[in-house]
C-alpha cells in the first residue's frame, strides 16, 4: 500500500513537476559527500584550465577515473548514493509506466553532477528543457515531452537557491511566451512568466522532471555545492513473434 508522503511526492510531481525533502541528508552524511566530491572537483581545476573554472559543474561518473584518481573510494561512495536504495526510492512512481505503451518503474541512472561555484565570472542562464538538447525540431522535442520522462535528483551540501523552473510546465508544451524565449534570443530574461525560484537549504533533496521549463543562476559567490543525478525510464521490450509456417 502506497503512504500518504509516497502519495503526496508523486501527486505534487505530477502536478508541479518538482517536490522538495527537507533534511534529506544529516550534517555527518553532508560532510562525508562533500569531501568526496571537493576531493574531484580540486583534482579537476589542478588539471584543467577551463573545466572547474569557467563552467559550474564537472561530471563525477563519465569522468570519475581521472577526477577521482587519487582516491578510488570516493567514487565509490558517491556511486553507491546516487544508486541507492533511498535516492530510488524517491523516484518509484514518478515514470509512465501506466500508460499505455509506458515505461519502466525502474530508473536508469545516466550521470551524476557536481555543482559549484565558477572562479571566473557570473552569469545568468539560458530557460530551457533538457528535451531540446540535440533536438533542433520543436515538433519531435514536443513529443519527447509527452511520451517520455526524466527525473533530476539534486541534493544541497551548501544552501542553494540557483535553479528556477516554471512549474507544470513538465506536463504541458509550451505558451507561445515561453516557447519564444526557450528558443529566441532573450533565453536569460529575468522575466519568464510564472516562474518560480527553488530554495534549498543545505541537506535538502529536490527531485524535478527535466523536461520541465528551469534555467540556473551562476554565481562566483557564494559557494555552491549541490549533487545533481539525471534518471531516466526505460520502455519495456516489445518481443513480436512470427508464427510458424503451417
Amino acid at each position: 500500500m502506497m503512504s500518504t508522503s509516497n502519495r503526496d511526492r508523486i501527486d505534487a510531481f505530477r502536478a508541479q513537476g518538482f517536490f522538495i525533502m527537507r533534511a534529506f541528508l544529516d550534517i555527518a552524511e553532508r560532510a562525508e559527500l562533500r569531501r568526496a566530491c571537493d576531493a574531484a572537483l580540486l583534482r579537476t581545476r589542478a588539471l584543467c584550465r577551463e573545466t572547474g573554472h569557467s563552467t559550474p559543474r564537472i561530471s563525477l561518473l563519465t569522468d570519475g577515473a581521472t577526477c577521482f584518481q587519487d582516491d578510488p573510494c570516493a567514487l565509490e561512495l558517491i556511486s553507491a548514493f546516487v544508486g541507492s536504495r533511498r535516492v530510488c526510492e524517491l523516484l518509484a512512481g514518478l515514470s509512465r509506466a501506466g500508460a499505455a505503451n509506458g515505461e519502466e518503474d525502474a530508473p536508469r541512472l545516466k550521470d551524476a553532477h557536481y555543482y559549484h561555484e565558477q572562479t571566473r565570472r557570473d552569469w545568468d542562464g539560458d530557460w530551457h528543457r533538457d528535451s531540446q538538447f540535440g533536438q533542433s525540431d520543436p515538433e519531435i522535442e514536443r513529443a519527447i515531452v509527452a511520451t517520455t520522462t526524466s527525473v533530476h535528483f539534486r541534493v544541497a551540501l551548501e544552501d542553494d537557491d540557483r535553479l528556477e523552473i516554471v512549474p507544470g510546465s513538465h506536463a504541458r508544451w509550451d505558451t507561445p511566451d515561453e516557447l519564444r524565449i526557450r528558443r529566441g534570443a532573450d533565453r536569460t530574461t529575468p522575466h519568464m512568466p510564472n516562474a518560480a525560484r527553488v530554495a534549498l537549504r543545505a541537506g535538502d533533496a529536490c527531485i524535478f522532471h527535466a523536461w520541465s521549463i528551469h534555467r540556473a543562476t551562476y554565481l562566483r559567490a557564494p559557494p555552491r555545492r549541490t549533487i545533481d543525478a539525471l534518471y531516466t525510464f526505460a520502455r519495456p521490450t516489445v518481443r513480436r513473434w512470427t508464427l510458424p509456417a503451417i
